[in-house]
């Protein structure tokens, strides 16, 4: 999913528009409020805005970063003012690469485009989606085809229809007619030319509003509100709306309606559409489990001086979103010098192990999984995939994308937490364990003594242990990946206040908390803390306490261990595991290991 946003009255600055709101596009990026798929859009952005006095053809910045990292967007963005914009941040479709042609808005001519959802199975070869969809593209316009996404194919179409003269509403609604004809999908599409807008909304939420606020003198039309201010109105589902900054309207997209059957409809015209196997969810973690280790840990953590908690609070819904987004950001580096060692060397692992199966633990959103599922599956021997992670939101939707990218692959999802339930995963097969991100880290020494031990004890003959380990650096490095310039890490590290709060009833500020970083060189690891700004009382009703911070007090978090390679082959030795290989990044920041029993 993606959010999107499209703006035509006075002039205004880029700034103005999309980063000064509180729920700005800028904020939609890793914090959006009505995305019901996916909710983090860091896999870049794009902005077109027209100076028609000078060109019809619009400007455009388009880029991989996300859009709260690019200093040279925000450096711009205070100074370009334009009375017609288009803006967009991205969310790849698995398997959609992350890449800068795929990026909204698309431009040809005088048109600015964009589209949030998905056309399903475009990429999965069995459908012959994208290319039925392809050949109905006229052959001057698809030449303008740049990457490989759905997005650009649905605005081949569109231009196709504008060159036959539809209007803007026309072009849109039977693209969506096409499209929806074949497959289904999410198709909200927004279609600019500096003077008039078309946007539909299909599977998606969409907003408008006009004359007031953000959008004095004309109109803005959003994915979501960019504020709380009132005056957006909701464009129902199955609704097309067009027209300029002093007049619009909206209607219901009849002739699509009448041709195409509706988002999650399984039969199209030509026939049913095959059903993709189907994804087990396994839930070990059970809601009174969990409560109980909750209430144990916060008694035991908070009760006592210096205070602690443990990590695995971090990681509920919403800080395994928010973590996605720090692994994208310019100061933490160690998801993408794992991706580096991976995409050198996923080929190599997969010969070396013959793994049939590929277990996951601490799986998130599974996004460098695709790496070596890619090399498993060229190899030949690809069967099974067993993610395991604590936040069963992100695993179901990681496991969703999975099943739907790889149709033959069985998935066995397990809702667990690695320390507490390695030891009931699946069994058979050959398989090759992945514990990866570094993640081993946020255990501390006996801890992560216990984990190898009990790895060790369920691998079988044949299996592999591939572990992903961060190396002892420059401590500013190391600081400035678990303090980010964008305040994503802290505002991380506060929501376990807000967790707290949901579950326990408590009354913490988050605000009142400041995030700290630190690095602990006697242990090699990196600190995180949560230090109470002032004097304060919360109460927990939950678990029956009421809590004073002095000023300064500290409470710890997450620690995230560093490790040079005799360190971590001792640590393998000691469980009885074999370090077999050993591969590091060009920069030599990261490494990963491949061991046997």
């Amino acid at each position: 999913m993606c959010r999107h946003l499209a703006y035509l009255g006075p002039p205004v600055t880029l700034e103005s528009l999309l980063v000064d709101p509180p729920h700005g596009l800028v904020r939609q990026a890793w914090a959006p409020r009505h995305q019901d798929v996916g909710r983090i859009n860091a896999d870049g952005f794009g902005v077109g805005w027209y100076d028609r006095s000078r060109r019809l053809e619009p400007a455009r910045y388009r880029t991989t970063r996300p859009m709260w990292t690019d200093s040279s967007f925000a450096s711009l963005a205070g100074l370009a003012a334009s009375g017609a914009v288009m803006a967009s941040v991205r969310a790849a479709t698995p398997p959609s690469p992350v890449e800068t042609s795929s990026n909204a808005p698309f431009t040809s001519g005088p048109w600015l485009f964009s589209h949030n959802g998905t056309v399903n199975g475009f990429h999965d070869p069995s459908t012959g989606l994208r290319v039925k969809l392809g050949r109905l593209v006229s052959e001057r316009r698809a030449g303008g085809i740049e990457g490989c996404s759905d997005s650009e194919v649905l605005f081949a179409l569109v231009l196709d229809r504008l060159d036959e003269g539809a209007s803007l509403g026309d072009a849109l609604v039977e693209v969506t007619a096409t499209v929806l004809g074949l497959t289904t999908g999410r198709l909200n599409l927004l279609l600019t030319d500096g003077l008039d807008v078309a946007a539909t909304a299909w599977g998606s939420s969409l907003f408008i509003l006009r004359d007031v606020g953000l959008a004095a003198g004309g109109m803005v039309v959003a994915s979501e509100p960019c504020d709380d201010e009132p005056g957006w109105e909701a464009l129902p589902d199955g609704f097309l709306m067009e027209g300029n900054a002093s007049n619009c309207s909206s209607k219901a997209m009849g002739d699509a309606d009448a041709r195409v059957t509706h988002p999650g409809t399984q039969t199209t015209p030509t026939g049913p559409v095959e059903a993709a196997p189907p994804l087990e969810v396994v839930v070990h973690l059970q809601p009174g489990e969990v409560e109980s280790a909750l209430l144990a840990d916060v008694r035991a953590g908070l009760g006592a001086r210096p205070r602690r908690l443990s990590p695995r609070w971090l990681y509920d819904d919403r800080g395994s979103e928010l973590f996605d987004a720090i692994t994208r950001l310019p100061e933490y580096y160690p998801t993408r010098r794992e991706r580096e060692i991976l995409v050198d060397h996923a080929a190599e692992i997969a010969a070396l192990t013959k793994a049939d199966t590929l277990v996951e633990l601490g799986s998130g959103t599974s996004e460098k999984t695709g790496l070596l599922l890619d090399a498993l599956d060229q190899a030949g021997n690809l069967q099974r995939f067993i993610p395991l992670d604590v936040s069963e939101a992100t695993l179901r939707a990681a496991a969703a994308g999975i099943a739907d990218t790889y149709p033959a692959l069985t998935v066995r999802a397990v809702v667990g937490d690695f320390v507490d339930h390695v030891g009931r995963l699946p069994v058979g097969g050959r398989r090759l364990v992945a514990f990866l991100g570094g993640t081993i880290g946020n255990l501390g020494p006996s801890e992560r003594a216990s984990l190898l031990a009990d790895l060790a004890g369920g691998l079988a003959p044949g299996d592999a242990l591939l572990l992903g380990t961060d190396l002892v650096k420059d401590p500013a490095r190391l600081v400035a990946a678990y303090d980010d310039g964008a305040g994503v890490t802290a505002e991380f590290n506060r929501n376990l206040l807000h967790m707290l709060n949901r579950e326990l009833g408590a009354n913490f500020v988050p605000e009142r908390f400041q995030h700290l970083a630190r690095w602990n060189a006697e242990q090699q690891w990196i600190e995180m803390r949560l230090r109470s700004i002032g004097t304060q009382s919360v109460r927990l009703p939950g678990v029956e306490m009421e809590i004073e911070f002095l000023d300064g007090e500290e409470v710890l978090t997450e620690i995230s261990a560093k490790f040079h390679r005799e360190g971590i082959e001792a640590e393998l030795a000691v469980a009885g595991l074999r370090l077999a290989e050993w591969w590091t990044d060009t920069a030599g920041d990261y490494a990963l290991s491949l061991s046997l029993a």
